[in-house]
């Protein structure tokens, strides 16, 4: 085998590997993007929008008459 097709094949091979790899989580997806591109400031509009999202989710449970005193 010549060298080309000896890159080729490691190629393949190393192609095939990532392949089978399983996918991240979202969480593990957004830590990677947040840890290579820089973009701290993310955080805390993330985390404020997901306890807006839990508010709503309870506000239709027994537990609001608690939250609306938040208000």
């Amino acid at each position: 085998m010549s060298d080309k097709q000896s890159d080729a094949a490691d190629n393949e091979h190393e192609f095939s590997l990532i392949a089978e790899e399983q996918d991240p989580g979202l969480l593990a997806e957004f830590w990677d993007f947040l840890l290579h591109n820089k973009k701290w400031w993310l955080t805390p509009i993330i985390l404020v929008l997901l306890l807006m999202g839990v508010l709503l989710m309870l506000s239709g449970t027994a537990a609001a008459p608690f939250i609306y005193t938040l208000w």
